[in-house]
């Protein structure tokens, strides 16, 4: 199995860049779990979105969406995996270090009444996710990403039902942000901004040539033109 798996990665070696989790998810809780003064976001726009526990379900869905969607790019569609990446990983990292350096949040939460089964998600949401380090936010990123992967994958032109539906899906995920309150309007509308400029800098630009002459990207391929040749040494 291992040794199976081992082959797998060497022949596609893209499969690497979800590693960049490991920097996200370390780089997100250290930003959690530090407390200092931030920027409070709020617009008027706020106040007239009511709270909705049933849109809860719609923000969970984002976590399978997320894996889902790379896994399947990573293995289906390299092109359209390459371009997501460039998007949700480029979004967040651009968040991230917002985060870093203009610290902001919100007070726009209201005490969740009632005692169904979505209340109580929604209270256990709010215990481990915190009101900071919302704008731009990464769920509304992230889904955008997703929904123009999607749209723009040659694999997946034929599929009509399914583009439409992951595109609904994904709009549904941004708008539940605001119904559970776990971000304002300004939020996503910098989210939207910054979803279309990678957009079109994924597809409408020469980015791979960029990288392609980078030293670090460099230095990948003389180590994998080395493992191809000790490869070749063994056989």
């Amino acid at each position: 199995m291992i040794k199976k798996l081992s082959k797998w990665l060497s022949a596609n070696q893209h499969a690497y860049l979800l590693s960049y989790f490991i920097f996200y998810l370390a780089a997100f809780f250290m930003l959690e779990h530090f407390e200092r003064p931030y920027h409070l976001i709020h617009f008027f726009l706020d106040d007239y979105i009511p709270f909705s526990e049933y849109f809860v379900i719609p923000y969970f869905l984002w976590f399978p969406s997320l894996a889902i969607s790379l896994i399947g790019f990573m293995i289906y569609d390299k092109e359209a995996f390459l371009n997501l990446c460039l998007m949700m990983f480029g979004g967040m990292t651009f968040c991230l270090i917002t985060y870093a350096l203009i610290p902001n949040g919100l007070n726009i939460r209201e005490e969740v009444e009632g005692n169904n089964l979505l209340c109580q998600i929604t209270r256990w949401l709010y215990s481990f996710d915190t009101s900071t380090n919302v704008c731009p936010s990464i769920h509304v990123a992230s889904s955008l990403s997703i929904a123009f992967a999607v749209w723009k994958s040659q694999k997946l032109k034929s599929h009509l039902k399914f583009r439409y539906g992951t595109i609904a899906l994904m709009i549904l995920i941004c708008i539940s942000t605001l119904f559970i309150k776990q971000h304002s309007v300004i939020d996503v509308f910098c989210a939207i901004i910054l979803s279309f400029f990678l957009y079109h800098v994924a597809y409408y630009t020469d980015w791979k040539s960029v990288v392609a002459k980078t030293k670090l990207y460099m230095l990948w391929k003389q180590r994998e033109l080395k493992l191809g040749d000790d490869q070749e040494w063994e056989n």
